[in-house]
């Protein structure tokens, strides 16, 4: 099976559009009728330690640390259900590399260049791709970190429902010659919650609960002098900022820029809420990297066929994620035909016989239609022994376990075939 991979991701025939098309059009076909988050989130694979094996003009090239960097960028659109929460997969991904020889900010003219031409475009054109394939969603909001505090975003990708949550990058001027922070900043909280953070290994942060205060103020921002095409953008746009942010100096602090209307305490803490959830596709990024998948470690020889790779990875990390979540859910998760086919459940129901024990305690009590139902299984593939003392599988027992899935559908799929001829 690994030789037929190997063939799959050197196929010239196979294509990163067409790999990225299928995983999206999938996706957004789950979102009709939903208020949808596409969270947005850049990372890097670099592949230095492997120069002398990687052949020369295969799809690497200069990352932000140029001296020890070889790779490639992936901007990634996810998306999870702003209401229960549920990851419905991805409406857009984009992969690119640089030129080895291009040369810096600075003798390119980064800043005279119009936004079209910059790297920062990649948020504007994931929202309009977005936009393209979740048309059946009832609402969708764009979840974006500081780098996507761009005018030209923030004047252009809005519309009836079509919104944005953005944390703020700048102490912005607005038309009243204020400054956004300091009109924010006068303002009296309108009270306090408890939200629970997840670990961040960069910040050496463990998991905790943090109590944030919140306010908000609604302001309107000009159109900067620099803008490029300036009369594409209007002269000035209106929005409203929300702050979330702990007593103590060092603290969390998030200032979000939103076009969501904000009247009330609960219309700014769902804004709050909201953009908490930038958290998953990080993980998704960092664990890329980690726990098995361990995407730079790649022995391919060609750029091309890792960057095809990454994308495959992606879809299994994905599942892996919302079997993680649904395992700790009380529920059972989300609906298991929005993560697995009907030839898989099927596949699925036939290896949930063989491994339930004799004793009750080793029988799979998950409702069926639950995902929580599928994670037993795929657990108990991946070595785990099925025991509620045990403690609930992890990422790496899951990847283990969808692995051998795949291995057991390939073949059930094969029999199958053979039968029907």
């Amino acid at each position: 099976m690994q030789k037929s991979i190997y063939r799959f991701l050197n196929n010239p025939r196979v294509t990163e559009d067409a790999l990225i098309s299928e995983l999206c059009d999938r996706s957004s076909g789950l979102c009709g009728g939903r208020h949808v988050l596409c969270i947005q989130d850049t990372t890097e694979m670099n592949y230095h330690s492997h120069r002398n094996r990687i052949k020369e003009d295969s799809g690497l090239g200069r990352l932000d640390t140029p001296q020890v960097s070889l790779g490639f960028k992936m901007h990634s659109t996810l998306l999870v259900d702003a209401i229960e929460g549920n990851l419905l997969g991805f409406s857009d991904i984009k992969l690119w590399h640089r030129p080895l020889t291009m040369p810096n900010r600075k003798k390119r003219e980064y800043t005279k260049l119009p936004i079209e031409d910059k790297e920062s475009y990649k948020w504007i054109s994931a929202a309009n791709n977005s936009k393209k394939r979740l048309s059946e969603a009832a609402m969708v909001t764009f979840v974006e970190d500081r780098e996507g505090d761009i005018y030209e975003q923030l004047s252009s990708i809005h519309d009836e429902n079509i919104h944005y949550v953005i944390r703020s990058k700048s102490n912005r001027k607005t038309t009243d010659e204020q400054r956004a922070w300091d009109k924010l900043a006068i303002q009296c909280p309108l009270g306090s919650f408890s939200i629970a953070l997840p670990t961040d290994y960069r910040k050496n942060r463990i998991q905790q609960k943090v109590n944030l205060k919140i306010r908000f103020t609604s302001i309107t921002i000009p159109r900067g002098h620099h803008i490029k095409n300036s009369a594409a953008y209007p002269k000035d746009t209106s929005i409203n900022i929300v702050e979330a942010y702990e007593e103590n100096d060092d603290g969390i602090n998030w200032k979000l820029l939103t076009t969501h209307p904000i009247h009330t305490f609960d219309d700014a803490y769902k804004v709050v809420q909201w953009y908490s959830q930038r958290w998953l596709i990080e993980q998704m990024h960092r664990l890329l990297k980690h726990k098995g998948f361990q995407i730079e470690d790649s022995e391919l020889e060609s750029g091309w066929a890792i960057r095809k790779l990454c994308i495959i990875m992606l879809n299994a990390l994905l599942r892996i994620i919302q079997m993680n979540l649904a395992y700790n859910e009380p529920e059972g998760g989300q609906p298991l035909e929005e993560v697995f086919s009907e030839e898989e459940i099927q596949c699925l129901q036939l290896i949930n016989k063989k491994l339930e024990g004799k004793t009750v305690k080793l029988q799979n009590h998950n409702n069926s239609k639950n995902l929580k139902w599928a994670t037993w299984i795929i657990a108990r593939l991946g070595g785990w022994k099925g025991y509620d003392s045990q403690g609930p599988p992890g990422i790496i027992v899951l990847k283990r376990g969808l692995d051998k899935f795949a291995s057991i559908f390939y073949g059930w799929k094969l029999a199958i075939d053979v039968g029907t001829q």
